[in-house]
Parts: C-alpha cells; structure tokens; sequence
C-alpha cells in the first residue's frame, strides 16, 4: 500500500536515536533575540502610523514594532532612540515582523509525536542539568557565566515588554535569560514637574536655599551657640549659655553645578520623558504578567532574570519604592519565589536600580545595597575591557550605558 506524498514525513522517517541528536542540537544552540520599538520617519521627522496593521494596546502610533535574532544593543538606547525610516524603502525589510517561532517551539507545533519526543528530551536534560549545577548558600542553582546554551531575551521597557506580550508571547516559555531594560519617569501633577530639583530638599545634604545666601555676614534665621570667647562684661557672658549677640554664619555653601553638568541635567527631562497614562497602565499589566510567566510555582527554564530600572533626575530615589506605578514594585510583587539581589545605584541625574532575580519556588531572598553612581561605573556587554575608570560626574551618556549595559554578576 502506497503512501500519500501528503502524508509523509521525512522527518519522521529518521531513526529515533538520530532526530533525538537533532533535538539536542536545537536546544544547546546558542541564540539572542531583541525585542523593542522604533520611531517611524521620513525625511528625518516622526510620523504617526494610523494604518497599522496590528493594534498594540499602549504602543504610541509613531512607534512600530522592532526586533532582533540577535543582540542589539542599540533597540535599548534612550538618548538616541532606533528609528525606522520609510522614505527609503527599508519599511518592508523590518526584521521583527516576520520573526517566526523558534526551531524548538516550531517543532513542538509539528506534530504530536515530536512534541512528545521534544518535550521528553528537555526533561531528560533539566534533569541532568540540575544534577550538574551548583548551588550556594541559599539553596539556589547557579547560573553558569560560560554556558550560554538557549534563548537569551532582551526586553526594553515600557515600549519592548508591551510588543512581546502582543506579538512574541511564546517566547517566554523558551527564554533561559531574560534582560528587561528601560526607565520610570512620574508623570507631572498640577502642572508640576516633580523633577525640579527645588521641589525636594528631603535627600539634599545641603539644602537648595543655601545657594541663595548672598554672603556669610547675612544673620542666618533660629537660634544657633556661638563659639566666640566672652569678654568680662558680664553682659557678653550669656553668649556662652544663650543666643549670640553677634551676627552668625550659616552653613557651609556647596559650589553650584558646573555649566557642562548643569546642561546635561536640563537635558535629562527631555531625553526621559514621562509616558502617557495609557502606556504606563498597560506597560505594567504587560510587564507583571511576564514576571509571573518567567516564576511560576512550579519549575521553569528560566536560568535569571536581570533588569536595569532607571530613574532619571537628581531627587528621583523616592519613585523606585514609593511611587505605585514604579516598575519596580511590580516586578517584586509578580515574583512568587525566587532569591533576588538589588543594587541601588545613586547619581547626580539620576537613580539606577540593578535587579537579579533567580527561581526558588516558594521561597523568597531578597537583598539590597547602595552605592554611590560615578561615572565609568558601567561596563558593556565586553566586560572589563570596555569598563572605563570611576570617577567624575554623570552625564546622559552614562545614563543610556547603563540602560544597554549587560548585567556582569
């Protein structure tokens, strides 16, 4: 009995033992995806596309959807943002819209048998993974820097996470690294930009309104002991236990910013801009969904989770914990178990949150440090070879480093 050229499958006519080696090939290969999205223009200005043909919920209309089979680095730049020029032609040879599915995950949409086969064989080498790892102190399995094996995913926020829960959402099941990347800026209320330096004192060392003292024989307001030898009237001896008779200094001025560090703080509000009420709202369902994803209560393949959160302006610290529409609250509260380790990172433009978060189902290790944010601090995807040396102030280039820098530890 003949077969039907329909229904055959060369495929399937391999051996076993030979489509399990095709398997495990598929699944130790190597492979990154980009996921963002970039400004549509032409002839250098911003277009807004009101034909779409895909509705993303949140996506601003001059914006498309972007992304990579390998890592670019670029698609997560702030201060100089991809762009998709139509007035060359280059629309139709976008990339991310004929991304497709992966060779794993196309194969178990093949048939039933090779997705029992597939599925089988990614048990048998989680297994043998686990095995093989190491663990630390905690209890924790180790991510192992040098084996790079499987989909590494970049993310950028709030523009990437909301094209990869609309277009990509397959690829979450696949990833074994996740980088999500992106920045938070509160949005104004009462037409007040809460990045005016003058609004908060509360983190100052030195307030803001000991700039304006004209000059140290200005009498300075409350009361203050005076450290001048008394003479023998006893008139002037209650200076000793009392209030001074004498004009008082105030406190130490602090020298006003350099004209270079005052034009890239002016820069800052404009480069990080905050989102509209609708990105924002469903930037972070997006975004907590696929923390939830990523951390299930039973096990996943995910291997860690790295996230660069920044916070732009100079009195930003109080948006990483306080703000409820901070990213960072979100990703926290959407973690069901794992051991995560935070690094704060404080600047003169701004705050920087570094977030790593590894499984650890039912089981939460959170830890938290502060550091002061100097310039050089961030090394590239190279490592120390691209790290420049500490040290000096901050400028808008640090800050868009920091944002398509890769997490080291």
């Amino acid at each position: 009995m003949s077969v039907s050229d329909s229904s055959y499958s060369g495929f399937l006519s391999l051996p076993t033992e030979i489509r399990c080696q095709i398997y495990e090939y598929l699944l130790t290969e190597e492979h990154a995806i980009t996921v963002s999205a970039g400004y549509t223009t032409c002839f250098g200005n911003r277009i807004q596309d009101r034909a779409r043909k895909i509705e993303i919920p949140g996506l601003p209309l001059d914006l498309a959807p972007l992304a990579r089979r390998y890592y670019d680095p670029s698609l997560l730049s702030v201060a100089k943002p991809p762009t998709i020029p139509v007035d060359n032609g280059h629309m139709e040879d976008i990339e991310g819209e004929r991304l497709g599915f992966s060779a794993p995950v196309a194969l178990l949409l093949t048939s039933r048998l090779i997705n029992d086969e597939l599925t089988d064989c990614t048990r048998r080498r989680s297994h043998i993974a686990q095995a093989r790892s190491t663990v630390d102190a905690d209890g924790v399995v180790q991510d192992d820097g040098e084996n790079q094996e499987g989909l590494s995913l970049y993310v950028s926020y709030p523009y990437g996470v909301l094209v990869l829960k609309n277009q990509y959402p397959y690829l979450l099941k696949q990833a074994r690294r996740v980088y999500i990347s992106g920045y938070y800026t509160p949005r104004p209320e009462n037409g007040l930009d809460p990045r005016d330096p003058d609004m908060s004192d509360d983190e100052r060392l030195t307030p803001s309104s000991s700039f304006a003292v004209s000059s140290f024989n200005a009498p300075a307001s409350g009361p203050s002991t005076s450290f001048t030898r008394s003479a023998s009237n006893p008139s002037t001896r209650s200076a000793r236990h009392g209030v001074s008779i004498n004009p008082t200094r105030p406190r130490l001025r602090l020298d006003p910013p350099l004209a270079r560090e005052s034009r890239h703080a002016n820069n800052v509000p404009r480069i990080f801009p905050s989102f509209s009420a609708s990105t924002s709202n469903e930037a972070l369902a997006a975004l907590a969904h696929l923390i939830a994803t990523l951390f299930p209560k039973h096990t996943t393949p995910l291997a860690k989770l790295t996230t660069h959160i920044l916070f732009p302006g100079e009195n930003s610290y109080g948006s990483v914990w306080g703000d409820d529409n901070s990213p960072v609250s979100h990703i926290l509260r959407s973690i069901r178990g794992g051991k995560i380790a935070m690094k704060v990172m404080r600047g003169s433009l701004g705050t920087g949150l570094k977030l790593t978060a590894r499984p650890k189902p039912e089981t939460r290790i959170v830890s938290t440090s502060w550091v002061n944010w100097k310039k050089g601090d961030i090394a590239g995807r190279g490592g120390a070879m691209n790290m420049r040396r500490a040290g000096g102030r901050l400028s808008v280039s640090d800050l868009d480093a920091f944002l398509m820098g890769e997490e080291e530890s």
